[in-house]
């Protein structure tokens, strides 16, 4: 689930750098952990110094790191309930294979985007995108696959889609010809590329829109966001997990096909015609 309350509150807003915005992170991210572990432990995690810790306890307004901790349980405790308890020991227990650890998280992934998705702001991005008169589809590394996918989603929806997939200066080549009605969507999840941050804060200097999809409200890129969409991305290994990020960017596209319905079935019965005639499917 979405962490929530005060203390959630407290991180999103203060404006954090450095080594503390990297604590503030990992507490969001991982709370549930967070919540158990000493200023020192905490520290060892996000490998900073213990008085980073503490002062980020200050920097929230709280009176040190134990009153930080104990309002960390006490939202740990208002949220789980015993089942979601008894279901989580069970997906981390040892004897289980990594495949099964792997889809096990995967599906928490998705359950917290279910419980944390913001409609509103979806919406808001989906009338974004039906009325650009350009989206660029921006993704990088691993991301790039998510960028495909949420590219050949809204080609059939929105004229003018194209993706770009790898730094090479593409995106500047597109960018030339984005405008205050373009928009730009950066997807970035963990680790977060360089050249995405920078490509993605060009966009929002020159004007045009931005919609981040990413895993955390203190991602890079958030700062050059008019809009913000988030989907979790807890991985047991290396290999990215992108089982949430994919049904939020399907979430997106289906907004953007019911808004642009009467033009899309007209074009869709034309594109069939064409298929049939090319002999493509089966």
């Amino acid at each position: 689930m979405k962490p929530k309350g005060d203390v959630f509150e407290r991180i999103k807003t203060q404006p954090l750098t450095g080594k503390k915005r990297q604590v503030a992170k990992y507490i969001l991210d991982h709370y549930v952990e967070a919540s158990f572990l000493t200023a020192a432990q905490l520290a060892e995690r996000v490998r900073v110094s213990e008085p980073t810790v503490i002062r980020l306890a200050y920097d929230l307004g709280f009176s040190g790191y134990p009153e930080l901790r104990d309002a960390l349980q006490e939202e740990v405790q208002a949220q789980l309930t015993t089942v979601q308890r008894l279901r989580r020991s069970r997906r981390r227990s040892r004897d289980r294979s990594p495949a099964l650890q792997s889809l096990s998280a995967e599906l928490d992934n998705l359950d917290a985007l279910v419980h944390s998705i913001d409609i509103r702001e979806l919406r808001r991005v989906a009338k974004r995108l039906v009325t650009a008169d350009k989206i660029i589809v921006l993704g990088y590394k691993m991301s790039s696959v998510l960028a495909t996918y949420l590219h050949r989603a809204l080609k059939e929806s929105v004229d003018n889609t194209v993706a770009v997939t790898e730094a090479t200066g593409l995106f500047q080549e597109e960018l030339v010809f984005a405008g205050p009605e373009s928009v730009v969507v950066g997807i970035s999840f963990p680790r977060y590329t360089a050249a995405v941050v920078h490509d993605f804060r060009q966009a929002k200097v020159r004007g045009v829109r931005t919609v981040a999809v990413t895993d955390s409200e203190l991602s890079p890129r958030g700062e050059h966001a008019d809009h913000r969409l988030l989907a979790p991305c807890q991985a047991v290994s290396y290999v990215d997990a992108f089982a949430a990020a994919i049904g939020l960017l399907c979430a997106i596209a289906t907004e953007v096909s019911v808004a642009s319905e009467e033009k899309l079935v007209e074009r869709l019965a034309a594109l069939e015609d064409l298929w049939k005639e090319n002999d493509l499917f089966f």
